[in-house]
């Protein structure tokens, strides 16, 4: 053994010091080498996202901010969000945090879903908090379109701590937004005079408040959290050439307690969850509901067992839950209480061990692999049963080279609330009338279908990612996806005649034949497929050199491309296949195209996002094109936020021991400017003759259109 250098201990120190304020890389001072990192997750990350990458994202909390990596990346499911390496009782109570209280955010590659218990397919995102932080912050925000006639303000407040993995938080919200009439657009009031007195956007107020408490006991996490919402809305919506007022409002209260640790070898997370809410709309139709819902959850794994390959892991989860509810519409009162049980169990089976560095490959080295079974082993509702089985299989040949292949196979009953929601009205909408060439304003009505079946799905998914490569952490991704179902669960596919034909009692008309209603809740549709193409490709551009300070900017750019190869629908028994790639029930686009930009640089920060999306056709008559199709045109929609710190954060200098110093987090008043919509797009659509498609003016389909928001953060 080599003798240690003479400052070595004053090295480990500074090694300490730089692991317990940074974000816990691998530190080399002087011959020592720090290779343990806290928080680390049971396999190397695909990606990762620095504090100033964080930053650059411009979020005010750090659910946000994983909306806006899963746009980048292209998820097209919630990730599951473990912390500091670990699956928690609740990665909800650290949502709200200031994404500065993270160190680092890891993506992932697909077989991680396994090892944590998770259906493949979804992303696994580890969040990597700082063992010490504090803060007191608020925001402000002003929102208006341009084209006026509506305001929105939002005021939010929050305290946040973390010591030594003990955290709490508590913050308010508060938002309100006034109504938008009719009146207050004139072209959309000149081609929908009927609208008269009308609400294109219902006035709306609400309150939120939550708290939540981690501590830790010994090798166990306790946690704590609750959460509070009051909201009320009003409109004036017109049926039967009559003005009606609605009026509704929400209370919700959610209370969920628990904790996470080790027992003999397993890793456990149990949590006992309750919900009530009381909810009313008053106006065509007079209806009140009150919910309550409590539930037990407990999830563990632990290794088996030892392979060639690397260990043997085995997850196991299970839910009982009670619903008990109480619905009363127009004076007829229903109770009802359903019990639920769901139990799950997969096995991750390593195949091929890659070699891990340091160690020398043998003759043959085919890199990593891991196969992942999982299924529900018993699902029971009040609406009957349930089950399905899945299968995932990875291989990763070299580093930076990822194929994932998963299988699953699952039915499913419909939930209580699919089946016995009770109905309500939702917003007024435009929609295009085929059977009168005309469009029209309706009220669409939601709520539970009693006489829904469960649904058969089938799934199949296969991708092939690479990289980071150069400097410019360069990585790119191509996948494959199929759906199948039989009996599936969804809402009407499109508002044609073959669809009126199929579901008469869904449509209401009055004696001129004039569309004023559609009946939008869930339906059965016999059998549907789709099969999509997507790729996507992300980097980072380095900056260096001369710039004083290359902590002080980032950049980072992704291109999302979606290619829908196929979707079809059967409705019933005895109707024609729905080709939607064609128009049938209903068109969609073949092509979709989205890009994100993050940068930052000293006290700025820039996001922008674009999406596009190409023309397509919805048929007028299944199976043919003609002159009464609609033919909506290409959309292209550019978001853009501006972000300017006010007051410069005091600087931070390095400690004497040497270690590096931290980049400065956003401590001062921050300005944002914000511009939804930033060409003021609207969709656009014709006639397969050529006309101009009624519905489709400058305000029918979106009557805000472009939005300007001011945002003022401060932290006291």
């Amino acid at each position: 053994m080599s003798a240690l250098p003479a400052d070595a201990p004053q090295a480990a120190a500074a090694a300490s010091a730089a692991v317990e304020e940074g974000d816990d890389a691998a530190v080399r001072l002087s011959g020592v080498e720090v290779q343990a990192r806290r928080g680390a997750a049971k396999t190397p990350p695909e990606t990762e996202l620095s504090p100033d990458d964080i930053e650059a994202l411009g979020a005010y909390d750090i659910s946000e901010a994983l909306d806006r990596i899963s746009s980048a990346y292209g998820m097209t499911d919630p990730p599951v969000v473990i912390v500091n390496g670990r699956r928690v009782q609740n990665a909800g109570d650290y949502m709200t945090f200031p994404p500065d209280a993270l160190s680092r955010v890891e993506l992932l590659p697909e077989q991680a879903a396994g090892l944590y218990g998770a259906d493949p397919g979804r992303r696994v995102v580890n969040i990597v908090l700082k063992r010490n932080f504090q803060s007191r912050d608020g925001q402000l925000a002003d929102a208006r379109p341009t084209a006026g006639g509506r305001t929105s303000q939002m005021a939010d407040v929050r305290r946040s701590a973390i010591a030594n993995g003990n955290t709490s938080q508590l913050g308010v919200r508060l938002s309100s937004d006034t109504s938008l009439r009719a009146d207050e657009r004139p072209d959309y009031l000149r081609d929908n005079p009927q609208a008269q007195g009308a609400t294109l956007r219902p006035e709306s107020t609400s309150v939120t408040a939550n708290m939540s408490v981690n501590r830790r006991f010994g090798e166990w996490q306790g946690a704590f959290s609750a959460s509070a919402r009051a909201q009320s809305d009003q409109s004036i919506s017109r049926r039967d050439d009559t003005l009606a007022r609605l009026r509704g409002q929400q209370r919700g209260v959610t209370v969920s307690a628990g904790g996470n640790g080790e027992i003999k070898g397993w890793s456990v997370r149990v949590g006992l969850d309750g919900q009530a809410s009381r909810g009313s709309q008053e106006g065509l139709t007079d209806r009140k509901t009150d919910n309550r819902t409590i539930a037990l959850n407990l999830s563990a794994d632990r290794p088996l067992l030892d392979l060639p390959a690397g260990r043997l892991t085995m997850d196991l989860s299970g839910r009982v839950s009670r619903t008990s509810s109480t619905s009363a519409v127009d004076g007829t009162s229903t109770e009802r209480t359903a019990d639920t049980a769901d139990m799950r169990g997969g096995l991750t089976i390593p195949l091929l061990r890659a070699p891990q560095p340091g160690e020398e490959a043998g003759r043959v080295n085919l890199g990593g692999a891991s196969l992942n079974l999982s299924g529900n082993l018993r699902r029971q509702t009040g609406s009957g049963g349930g089950g399905g089985l899945t299968g995932a299989l990875s291989w990763s040949p070299v580093k930076q080279l990822r194929l994932n292949g998963s299988w699953s196979r699952t039915y499913d009953a419909p939930s209580d609330q699919q089946l016995f929601d009770a109905p309500y009205y939702g917003d007024p909408i435009v929609v295009f009338d085929f059977a009168t060439g005309q469009s029209v304003e309706i009220l669409p009505m939601y709520g539970g279908n009693p006489n829904l079946k469960g649904q058969t799905s089938e799934r199949f998914a296969l991708s092939l990612s690479a990289g980071p490569f150069t400097p410019w952490r360069l990585a790119g991704n191509i996948n494959y996806r199929t759906s199948d179902s039989r009996d599936g669960v969804s809402s009407l596919p499109g508002v044609t005649p073959a669809v009126e034909a199929a579901f008469p009692e869904r449509f209401q008309r009055d004696a001129d034949g004039r569309l004023t209603g559609i009946d939008q809740r869930s339906i059965n549709l016999l059998s549907s497929r789709s099969e999509v193409l997507a790729s996507g490709v992300n980097f980072n551009v380095p900056f260096g050199g001369k710039t004083p300070s290359p902590s002080a900017a980032s950049l980072r750019a992704s291109l999302n491309h979606t290619l829908q190869l196929k979707k079809t629908t059967t409705i019933r028994a005895g109707y024609p296949v729905m080709d939607h790639l064609a128009g049938d029930g209903g068109g969609t686009a073949h092509n979709e195209f989205s890009a994100t930009l993050d940068a930052r640089r000293d006290k700025w920060t820039l996001n922008a996002s674009a999406r596009w999306r190409q023309a397509y056709r919805t048929r007028r008559d299944t199976g043919v094109d003609g002159q009464s199709d609609l033919r909506v045109s290409d959309f292209t929609r550019i978001d853009l936020k501006l972000g300017y710190m006010l007051a410069t954060p005091a600087s931070r200098q390095p400690p004497s021991t040497g270690a590096a110093a931290t980049t400065p987090r956003a401590s001062g008043l921050r300005l944002g400017l914000e511009i939804e919509n930033l060409l003021d797009a609207r969709l656009r659509a014709r006639l397969g003759d050529g006309r101009p498609a009624p519905g489709y003016g400058r305000y029918d389909q979106d009557a805000i259109g472009r939005v300007i928001r001011v945002t003022l953060r401060g932290r006291f």
